[in-house]
């Protein structure tokens, strides 16, 4: 129990701390509080303020040493790439810059990953994918959708095409690619009615891949892309932030 106890209030410190910095109250270059006034106003322990600065040291939020104090580092010092990063920025609210990079940065990897796995996909690839596609099925079979086997699913069909490229590099990029398509998700799922239409634009990719034609792979999962910026387009207009985070299928994404 003390376990758990020391967890929580060792995520909850990170959390806080983080919130400050990405929503913006610590601006780059500015001093965290000294650790008392952290500890009074989180009321947690100095040993948890310690531990939560190292873990955002390690992220790249917060940098410390001696006669400076810890303070934020600018954006561009962050690791963009870590799912605890995307989550606080989306709590804090992005916009639909920051939505383009993420697609910009979709289409630079997954159809070339497509291509790849169409030339070098095994039989056990090609399940998995059949498999990742029947868990998003699975999850539209509700009246509301189910989020989670679908969000499970999909996120499991991108990395099983990174996995049949069988280029360790791509493989290597998975929590990458994760961290991004949750971000995408969030703005371009936020229908059953959405949801079920991407569908086929998914199994479109699965047949290429299977009939080992590489172009025709890649052209689909940029198709697939494409049809999520469309959707993105209607849920997000420019001078909009939105904050959240997660995949909501019985409705508009808050």
């Amino acid at each position: 129990m003390l376990s758990a106890m020391k967890r929580t209030n060792h995520r909850d410190a990170v959390d806080a701390i983080a919130g400050w910095i990405v929503g913006g109250a610590q601006t780059s270059g500015s001093a965290l509080p000294t650790e008392p006034e952290i500890c009074e106003r989180l009321g947690v322990s100095r040993t948890v303020v310690r531990e939560a600065v190292k873990t955002l040291i390690a992220k790249g939020l917060v940098t410390s040493g001696p006669r400076v104090g810890t303070r934020v580092q600018p954006v561009d010092r962050w690791n963009l790439f870590d799912p605890d990063v995307i989550g606080w920025r989306l709590a804090a609210g992005v916009d639909a810059a920051f939505i383009a990079d993420v697609i910009e940065l979709r289409l630079a990897l997954e159809p070339m990953a497509a291509s790849l796995a169409a030339a070098r996909a095994t039989p056990a690839d090609i399940a998995a994918l059949d498999e990742a596609l029947a868990r998003m099925a699975r999850g539209l079979e509700t009246a509301q959708g189910d989020d989670k086997s679908w969000l499970d699913g999909d996120l499991a069909f991108h990395g099983a095409i990174l996995i049949a490229a069988h280029n360790p590099f791509l493989v290597a990029l998975r929590p990458l690619v994760e961290a991004i398509l949750r971000v995408s998700f969030h703005f371009s799922v936020t229908s059953v009615e959405r949801a079920a239409a991407s569908l086929p634009f998914h199994r479109a990719v699965r047949d290429a891949i299977a009939a080992r034609d590489p172009v025709a792979a890649e052209a689909r999962l940029k198709h697939l892309i494409e049809s999520a910026r469309a959707d993105i387009d209607i849920s997000l207009r420019p001078g909009d932030l939105v904050r959240g985070s997660g995949v909501h299928l019985g409705g508009h994404a808050a």
